[in-house]
């Protein structure tokens, strides 16, 4: 490089004067964009594009920064970047995660300790996106109270993970920039920018070509992964810096576009006010569940571009938006755990309106304390500032101090659920007491506990896991209750796959299926609806339901199918499901085992609220009889047989010779009259192996 380049690389004569005033335009727009977020996740449940205006902003000063340091000559500083930008941001992620675990521990029940220490461990190491990713996490879910509080964090991690890889583009860039100007001197200061310009622009346009193609086909093929997927959202902080760059070469041919200029600002002032009217309005005008972040995101970012570009806004530029802008950080960490926390401590899915207004109000108050306590004090620590190894020691110390508590309280956690999944193999072995006769039967014992506890067992339903994310797949919103959930991780195929489909009773018979679908190295789905058994239950309702879910089994094609070929009606008596063995049929056809699951009795009474009402002796008091043609032999068997599926039998296990008892094995058996608990349903896994395995099933 020449020393026209390099000797005074302070000097900035030639450099526009829209690189070095303060964007108060934009700062409001900051506030705005957080605002928009506050309030159509309080009041609306929409998409606003304010994270990605948040995400743009973001990436037009980090571009900013560095593309001013390469036209000057001064290193990259990646190090000293990293050191000074997370010991601003890592405390106040770490006291709102501080919080959320306290209010978690207080106002939660224990069920939920776990997986929030887990979310807080990934929030603090800047991936909490990658694990919602892996958690197949809903955005566009309706019903909060099924929400982390910690979710909002993934825009968040996006932003650190491209803070921790922006640096490094512009390191390698000014090597290349350095390489060619030492063989090809630049002949003016002006000659160097335009080089710095263009290298920075082609190299982030081309990331941002490439993000933005895959951010397109992700988003059609599999939204969920794309909306919290880094690589379908780099093309947005990729057109924040190109929006960067381009700027100075605007301003440069014409001071009309320039923050400082006075020319124009009248019909500036009612171009930007467009930019902020298409903003503000994407949301309302449009439903983008499902299209973000595709191309619909060019609606919210070009909006936030034009703003940028017309660079007077007198609204923007406002005191009000001033002070949002400046509490923007602050106000969107505390929104969104404050709104889920209420909502899930009160158990309503979505907030009034009156409800709606304190919350916004209590986050600004929240954000002002955060902004005041803890943002401003980090941001402004000179001593911290002043030396790279020192601001990078605050950031290290900070992570430590979140980090160390969380992993510690996990481990905890993790032993203690251990011990007591020890335990509970000796003193609630449930079914297995029934196939071994040597096995202690702990229910007599008084010093033991029944499982579920009586706070447990209302709630002791069956979840295979987090929802299916496959095209196809039942939209479970329209069928109250309805659940399409998933062991598998990540991307759904039909390799290796069981499905049980059918009602909520059949959903209970997943935990005895799922243990052994486990064991040979299988997954399970559930695709279930309540009231709606495959094949009975006709009505408006379930038919719609079925013949959708049908159809997605014939498109994912899974290995194996269990329902229920025979139904149990109100009142106890057993019948051929034959439109069940119709489905069943097609399956088979189609070259999917099918797994004959026969319906379980329906009891009069709700035998573990008489075993709790008579604790002193359920078995005297708590035992009902049922048709023994229940446990005999099936009424389909003729068609099982026939038809080539495999047959799996379960009432001898939950009511032994006719005998519904309320306790086995020292687990409550029965949920209420119609359903059996999934802790229960759990001990009778090796009963399902040893059946299918007698079948010629073969996993």
């Amino acid at each position: 490089m020449s020393n026209t380049a390099t000797s005074s690389p302070t000097h900035r004569a030639d450099l526009p004067k829209e690189q070095r005033v303060f964007r108060t335009d934009v700062h409001g727009l900051r506030g705005l964009a957080v605002f928009l977020v506050v309030i159509y996740h309080v009041f609306v449940g929409r998409v606003s594009g304010g994270v990605d205006v948040f995400l743009f902003i973001s990436a037009y000063f980090l571009t900013g920064t560095f593309v001013r340091r390469m036209e000057t000559g001064k290193p990259i500083a990646a190090v000293g970047y990293w050191g000074r930008t997370f010991k601003r941001l890592l405390p106040p992620t770490v006291v709102v995660t501080f919080a959320i675990l306290a209010a978690t521990y207080i106002f939660l029940p224990p069920s939920s300790y776990v997986p929030m220490l887990k979310d807080a461990f990934f929030t603090l190491i800047q991936g909490e996106n990658w694990w919602l990713i892996n958690q197949a996490t809903d955005y566009y879910a309706a019903d909060r109270t099924a929400a982390s509080p910690f979710q909002h964090f993934w825009s968040l991690s996006i932003q650190g993970q491209v803070f921790l890889a922006w640096p490094l583009l512009f390191a390698l860039l000014a090597l290349v920039l350095k390489a060619w100007e030492r063989r090809f001197p630049p002949k003016s200061q002006h000659q160097h920018n335009i080089r710095v310009w263009g290298t920075s622009g082609i190299a982030i346009g081309a990331i941002t070509l490439a993000s933005f193609i895959w951010s397109v086909i992700e988003t059609s093929a599999d939204q969920q992964t794309a909306y919290f997927d880094t690589f379908a959202r780099f093309w947005e902080f990729g057109l924040g810096g190109l929006v960067a760059i381009a700027l100075p070469l605007i301003a440069e041919r014409t001071d009309t576009l320039h923050p400082n200029s006075p020319k124009g600002r009248p019909w500036r002032f009612a171009l930007s006010m467009l930019g902020v009217l298409a903003l503000v309005s994407m949301g309302m005008l449009v439903d983008v569940a499902g299209k973000f972040p595709g191309w619909l995101a060019i609606w919210p970012l070009s909006a936030a571009a034009f703003i940028m570009v017309m660079g007077y806004n007198p609204i923007l530029s406002s005191k009000p938006l001033q002070k949002l802008g400046g509490i923007s950080y602050g106000l969107y960490l505390a929104h969104w755990p404050l709104l889920v926390l209420t909502l899930q401590v009160l158990e309503i899915p979505k907030a009034p309106f009156w409800l709606g207004v304190v919350l916004v109000i209590a986050s600004l108050a929240l954000a002002w304390l955060i902004t005041k306590f803890v943002d401003t004090p980090f941001r402004r620590w000179k001593w911290a500032g002043a030396k790279t190894h020192r601001s990078v020691a605050v950031a290290l110390v900070t992570v430590a101090i979140g980090l160390t508590p969380v992993v510690i309280a996990q481990s905890v956690l993790d032993a203690k659920a251990k011990k007591l999944e020890l335990a509970a193999e000796i003193n609630n072995p449930g079914a297995e007491v029934l196939n071994d006769e040597n096995l202690y039967d702990p229910t007599n014992d008084p010093n033991v506990t029944i499982l579920p506890t009586e706070a447990d067992l209302p709630n002791d339903w069956f979840d295979a896991g987090p929802p299916c994310q496959k095209e196809g797949a039942p939209d479970t919103k329209e069928w109250k209750g309805a659940s399409c959930n998933t062991s598998r991780q990540g991307r759904i195929t039909g390799n290796n796959m069981l499905v049980v489909m059918g009602n909520s009773r059949m959903e209970q018979t997943s935990a005895a299926i799922l243990p052994t679908a486990h064991k040979h190295g299988w997954d399970v789905m559930e695709l279930t609806a309540p009231g709606c058994a495959v094949g009975m239950n006709n009505h408006d309702r379930c038919e719609p339901f079925t013949t959708q879910a049908t159809a997605y089994l014939l498109s994912l094609h899974p290995s194996a199918v269990a329902l229920q070929t025979t139904y149990v009606d109100e009142n106890g008596d057993e019948v051929v499901n034959q439109g069940a063995l119709d489905i069943a049929a097609k399956l088979r056809d189609a070259g999917i085992a099918v797994i004959a699951t026969r319906d379980i009795p329906r009891l009069k009474t709700n035998l573990s609220s008489c075993a709790i009402e008579h604790a002193e002796a359920p078995s005297e008091n708590c035992v009902e009889e049922i048709d023994p043609s229940i446990i005999s032999d099936r009424p389909d068997g003729e068609a099982i047989a026939n038809g080539g599926f495999f047959a799996l039998d379960l009432n001898q296990s939950i009511c032994p010779d006719a005998q519904c008892k309320p306790i086995i094995g020292n687990t409550y058996v029965f949920l209420d009259e119609r359903h059996v608990t999934a802790t229960y349903a759990a001990t009778m896994a090796g009963i399902v192996d040893d059946q299918l395995s007698n079948e010629g099933f073969a996993w």
